[in-house]
């Protein structure tokens, strides 16, 4: 009778040490990918909140969904609104869906950050509070829609209760994200591979790793305004 000759333990040694090797090269492609496409899921998505922002905007005299304060998803319309850390009325993510405008709150939320959050996209406010003191922005105050920044990821801890954020007062997640007082597009807690995605009036979206002068604005009349470069503003109230 023939004997089987089997592996011995130096070959399957050999084996073992070839297939982490080809797993140590393939793993951070694969990461890559992954990330990639959680990075144009995140440009679809903030690319259809332009859309909504526009839709709105033809629906309400040219005006854009206005902020407020803190509010938290899904409490306005209930007997919860104004309560347990929410801010009486509608975040501005509210006011898209009940215009129809945006009605998925999954559209809110960029895949790459935690699932728990609800929201994790801005409205840009700075320029609407800090020039004329207003909880919304006019259509033709925008001088520059190409550079004029109206929404993107918000990275900045503030904005996020713990642990995933470091806000020391509220309870609940913040479902009305804008940047009037505090910058939401933080280049030191990037989330697409040091890059955030930004979009602009125009409805494009790209990924920047820091604020580039000579494509962005927050002003809406002024190129290349960063937040923080324009008088300071009096701080907005908590009520509208």
């Amino acid at each position: 009778m023939k004997r089987v000759r089997g592996f011995t333990l130096i070959e399957l040694l050999v084996v073992v040490a070839i297939i982490g090797l080809l797993l140590s090269i393939l793993m951070p492609s694969l990461r890559r990918a992954r990330d990639q496409a959680k990075q144009v899921k995140c440009q679809a998505s903030l690319r259809q909140i332009g859309v909504a922002f526009e839709a709105y905007a033809s629906n309400h005299r040219s005006w854009y969904p206005s902020w407020s304060a803190w509010h938290v998803w899904g409490f306005f319309g209930t007997e919860a609104d104004g309560t347990n850390g929410d801010s009486e009325g509608p975040a501005w993510t509210e006011r898209l869906k009940d215009d129809g405008s945006l009605p998925s709150i999954e559209i809110y939320t960029c895949p790459s950050f935690p699932t728990h959050l609800p929201i994790t996209y801005f409205q840009t406010a700075y320029a609407a509070w800090g020039r004329h003191q207003r909880r919304s922005t006019l259509q033709s105050w925008v001088r520059h829609p190409s550079a004029f920044v109206m929404s993107g990821d918000c990275t900045n801890p503030f904005f996020y209760v713990p642990p995933f954020g470091n806000n020391p007062v509220e309870a609940r997640d913040d479902a009305d994200m804008d940047n009037a007082s505090f910058p939401c597009l933080d280049w030191s807690n990037t989330i697409h591979r040091e890059k955030n995605n930004v979009l602009f009036a125009d409805g494009h979206v790209t990924a920047y790793s820091e604020f580039k002068k000579t494509e962005m604005t927050l002003d809406t009349q002024d190129r290349g305004v960063a937040w923080g470069e324009l008088a300071e503003p009096e701080q907005p109230s908590a009520t509208p």
